[in-house]
This record gives structure tokens, C-alpha cells and sequence, in this order.
């Protein structure tokens, strides 16, 4: 019986944590959204993992502690050497993959590409690393579609849905399709040009079912 209560109070306390830690990771991922938002004056635009993906990986990683806790509370178990180490190591596994959109970020300035990712160091590459751009249709409605930078030499900079941030940077890859130069966004009027074409017509039709390389001006 005391081994029960026990596991009961170890799983319950494994779900509150859990709990709070996933609603404090949304609290914080949508303050960090709305900062974003505020660097977009100082030409710097931040793509970060979308709240949705972020709540249903914290879900799916919830789901074990909780189900554990209510069979310890519900069946007199005890401690069970399979089941309780199986649903903590399943915990911890789906608890990596929630790390996943809440750690990932692409940030696009003038500079360049600062891309982060969990357990992996940040990368930066500048804007004359990019040699190609691919633009990949979704074969799934559910699915979104994708665009995809590359250097070179084939290595992938950044892959990113389109989406109101990642047009900053076709923006700037047409500027440089149209001008084989990337724009000074400290001039004001190839700013203004850039920010006029940061919508889907300015952007994917130039991309789409095209072979865009060519473009860098170094390798990395």
C-alpha cells in the first residue's frame, strides 16, 4: 500500500510539473512572439515555432505521466518495474520532441541567418552564403507548404513555411534575383521596395516551380 501512494504522489507530481511548465512555455513563447514583433522596426524578423505544435507536443508528452497516475490511483499496482519505467522513458522522449518548436527559431536580418535549435549550437550564415531557393508544394492539405535555402555547396541554411516573417527574406532573395546584389535595407528606398514585396504575389511566383541558384557569393 505505501508503495502505491508513493507511486501515486510520484506520477501526480510528475503531471503538475509537467502542467505548469507546458503553460509557462506558452505564456513565454507568446511574449517572445509579440517582442518579435517589435525588432521588425530595426529590419530584424524572428520565425519561431507556431503555439499549435508547441501545446500538442506538451500533450502527447502529458499523456503518460497522467495515464500512470490514474492507474496507480485506480489499480492497486505498486510499483511495476515495465510499465513505470516504459511511461517515464516515453515521457522523457516526447518531452525532447516538445523542446523542439519551443527551442527552433530562424532570425533573418541584413546580416544574415541565425538559425537555433535544440540540443544543437546556434548557426549563422550571411545573406551571400544563400545559393539556392526551392519552393516544395505540400502533397497533404493538412501540411503546409515549404521553402528552402541552401548554400553552395547543397548545405541547407533554413526551411520555413511562407508565412508573414519568412517574406522578409524572399523580399530580399528577389532583390537579389533582379539586381544580382542584396539590398541595403539602410537605403530608404530599396527598404521600401522590400517591404512592398513581403506578401505571397510579390514572392512565390517568382520562386515556384523555378531553379533558383546561382545566387552565393561565398561557400559555407
Amino acid at each position: 500500500m505505501i508503495i502505491t501512494y508513493t507511486m501515486i504522489a510520484v506520477w501526480g507530481v510528475l503531471c503538475l510539473g509537467l502542467m505548469y511548465k507546458i503553460c509557462r512555455t506558452a505564456i513565454v513563447h507568446e511574449m517572445s512572439r509579440r517582442h518579435d514583433k517589435k525588432l521588425r522596426a530595426e529590419n530584424i524578423h524572428i520565425i519561431r515555432g507556431k503555439l499549435r505544435n508547441i501545446i500538442l507536443a506538451g500533450f502527447v508528452a502529458l499523456i503518460f505521466p497522467v495515464a500512470m497516475f490514474l492507474t496507480h490511483l485506480l489499480g492497486d499496482m505498486g510499483f511495476h518495474l515495465f510499465y513505470d519505467i516504459a511511461a517515464f522513458c516515453a515521457m522523457c522522449m516526447a518531452i525532447c520532441f516538445f523542446y523542439g518548436p519551443v527551442e527552433d527559431y530562424t532570425e533573418i536580418s541584413p546580416e544574415g541567418i541565425e538559425r537555433g535549435e535544440s540540443f544543437l549550437d546556434t548557426v549563422f550564415y550571411p545573406l551571400n552564403a544563400i545559393g539556392a531557393v526551392s519552393y516544395s508544394q505540400a502533397s497533404d492539405s493538412d501540411e503546409s507548404d515549404s521553402v528552402t535555402f541552401k548554400t553552395k555547396s547543397g548545405k541547407t541554411i533554413t526551411n520555413f513555411s511562407p508565412g508573414d516573417d519568412g517574406y522578409y527574406l524572399l523580399a530580399m532573395t528577389r532583390f537579389k534575383m533582379e539586381n544580382d546584389r542584396w539590398p541595403d535595407m539602410n537605403n530608404p528606398e530599396e527598404a521600401a521596395q522590400v517591404k512592398a514585396w513581403m506578401n505571397w504575389n510579390s514572392t512565390i511566383p517568382h520562386i515556384k516551380d523555378k531553379e533558383i541558384s546561382g545566387l552565393a557569393e561565398v561557400d559555407m
